[in-house]
């Protein structure tokens, strides 16, 4: 059985996909125009059967995607032996928020409760087609209480989901031209702040285990690895669509030396756990 279900859930609820059926054991979750997280099933039984779950996502015309937590190492093996491929492993880094003060920015980020025309923009400004742009709004619009933050210039921008005690951190984008100036950690930080003083006492984001750049912003910020799941998905059927060009020529930009050092900040984010 997943060793990590209130994760799960907690994910699930702050960012809700269209439909989700528990069946056979399984959290089935479909939502259009969007992949990987909101179009994945979660194992929640031991011993449910790998075909119910493929059989839901088939009946949508859709790969069958797994995703795979600390526990469910029986269950990736099967996966492996019937050809899934491993994509995106992908960190969960967790932070309290008592522990201390924000970090100064220069940037001046402004939070509201309702995503403005600019913060909507920069998803279409990134290259992502407008059906899928609708669909990822229509999945915040679930959501019952969120704070959208963007920098003044509109170059970057990130929101955060109120759950009860917990904040989680989403949608961080920051234009390619724009990186490397500090402003992912100031819209986190303002994100982190407004959370505060709304009530949450503990912070979570999820972060792909190479991306190096996010996990000095992340490191930089306080989090740390809470646990670590992966993507099984369905062989030689495509699941991804083409990345925009100038964010491709990014992700294949990055080296050996990039995923070292991905590997050497993973290593400080000590897991902490937190229930």
């Amino acid at each position: 059985m997943v060793s990590d279900v209130g994760w799960v859930e907690r994910i699930g609820a702050d960012w809700p996909a269209a439909e989700v059926e528990i069946r056979d054991g399984w959290r089935l979750s479909w939502n259009e125009g969007v992949t990987r997280r909101a179009n994945s099933a979660v194992r929640l039984e031991a011993g449910a059967r790998v075909e119910a779950a493929e059989e839901f996502y088939r009946e949508r015309g859709l790969a069958p995607c797994f995703q795979t937590w600390p526990g469910d190492e029986d269950l990736d093996a099967v996966l492996a032996r019937r050809g899934y491929a491993e994509q995106a492993a992908t960190q969960v880094l967790v932070r309290d928020l008592g522990e201390w003060p924000p970090a100064a920015h220069g940037a001046d980020v402004a939070v509201a409760e309702r995503p403005g025309a600019a913060w909507r923009a920069l998803w279409a400004e990134a290259g992502q087609p407008p059906e899928r742009v609708a669909a990822l709004h229509r999945i915040l619009d679930r959501v019952p209480r969120i704070g959208y933050a963007l920098e003044e210039s509109g170059a970057a921008r990130g929101c955060a989901a109120l759950s009860g005690a917990w904040a989680g951190v989403y949608a961080m984008v920051t234009r390619p031209a724009d990186r490397g100036r500090g402003l992912a950690g100031a819209v986190l930080e303002a994100l982190l702040e407004w959370a505060r003083l709304s009530g949450a006492e503990n912070a979570y984001l999820m972060v792909e285990a190479d991306n190096a750049a996010a996990l000095r912003v992340y490191e930089r910020a306080g989090f740390s690895t809470r646990c670590t799941y992966r993507y099984r998905v369905a062989p030689g059927v495509p699941r991804e669509g083409a990345l925009p060009a100038e964010y491709a020529a990014i992700a294949a930009e990055r080296t050996d030396e990039d995923r070292a050092v991905a590997a050497a900040l993973r290593s400080r984010l000590s897991p902490r756990a937190r229930e």
